[in-house]
């Protein structure tokens, strides 16, 4: 497919998946914690994997590695120093060690980890695209779910730690979310075709929903933290299938509305890596946190942020991309 091979309507559609992904990270990290880990996150955790879907959909090794790279760097290394200081504003001689710490390890937030693992895989494409051209493309496939299972399965269920140098590895590895990337870059790069039809994969996508409520309850069950992850199984499983449906869509999908997606797309990459720095300024404001439902808290971030965004693109003109 392409970036150059997309009609504009088609490019239409991934800006609105691109939104929608954008709104489900919001209320992912807007989910209460507790039980609603177990059975609001799997409506939710198609997130992450679908942006890296489209990304690895829209890549190839012809295309400028460099240029691309350059382009997440300056917003990572801004926000990396933006959410040091205001997680440090009461310490600020600790500020510049802690900002060095997370530049290097991915740990000023969350969201900034997966810019890390977009890089990663950007600079793996030449071994991916090998892999997709051989009679072992479908190896890649097995790479996360082993992943999953030795680096977080088998400690959780074990009960024992890991080594803390593997453990910075594993905290800054694209290995669990190699499977979005790679399938998207198979089906953008016409390696493999999808033949199965949308009705059959909306039906797997629901049973698939439920296999990640009961994972979810069993890990729960062991540790809470765990109990809503994007990087169990069932999770891939839910993400892969949601991705399909997308890929899909992209290809033959009616657009009925879908204004307000398309403009939540074309400032997803700023929503995301501000929504958070949103949050920890409206949870100063008194009884918001305890008086506004999640669902309610969620679109109140989504609002406020992209309009943020919004005004921030037309205040930086050619230079808010940076």
């Amino acid at each position: 497919m392409g970036t150059a091979r997309l009609t504009g309507e088609q490019s239409k559609r991934v800006q609105i998946l691109r939104g929608l992904a954008c709104v489900a990270v919001v209320f992912i990290h807007n989910t209460p914690p507790g039980v609603a880990q177990v059975f609001a996150k799997p409506f939710l955790n198609f997130a992450v994997g679908l942006f890296l879907f489209l990304s690895g959909m829209l890549s190839s090794p012809g295309r400028d590695l460099k240029k691309r790279l350059f382009k997440l760097l300056i917003p990572y290394l801004l926000w990396t120093l933006i959410y040091s200081v205001m997680s440090n504003i009461r310490e600020p001689a600790r500020i510049p060690l802690v900002t060095l710490r997370n530049l290097l390890f991915a740990k000023a937030n969350g969201s900034l980890y997966y810019i890390f693992v977009y890089c990663e895989l950007m600079l793996l494409i030449p071994l991916i695209d090998r892999l997709s051209r051989s009679r072992f493309r479908y190896w890649g496939f097995a790479i996360a779910p082993l992943e999953i299972l030795i680096m977080r399965y088998l400690p959780l269920i074990g009960g024992y730690g890991i080594d803390p140098y593997i453990g910075l590895v594993k905290a800054v590895s694209c290995l669990g979310w190699f499977t979005y990337f790679y399938l998207g870059y198979l089906l953008g790069n016409g390696r493999i075709s999808l033949k199965a039809d949308r009705g059959r994969l909306i039906l797997l996508w629901l049973c698939s929903l439920l296999l990640q409520m009961a994972e979810g309850f069993c890990f729960y069950r062991l540790g809470p933290s765990f109990a809503g992850s994007q990087l169990k199984v069932s999770s891939v499983l839910t993400g892969v299938l949601f991705a399909l449906l997308s890929y899909g869509y992209v290809l033959r999908g009616q657009d009925r509305g879908g204004k307000l997606l398309k403009f939540l797309g074309d400032h997803s990459f700023g929503i995301y890596l501000s929504h958070l720095a949103v949050m920890a300024v409206l949870v100063q404001i008194p009884g918001y946190k305890t008086s506004v439902p999640f669902p309610v808290r969620a679109l109140i971030t989504v609002a406020i942020t992209a309009v943020c965004v919004a005004l921030g693109k037309r205040i930086l003109g050619k230079y808010s991309k940076y």
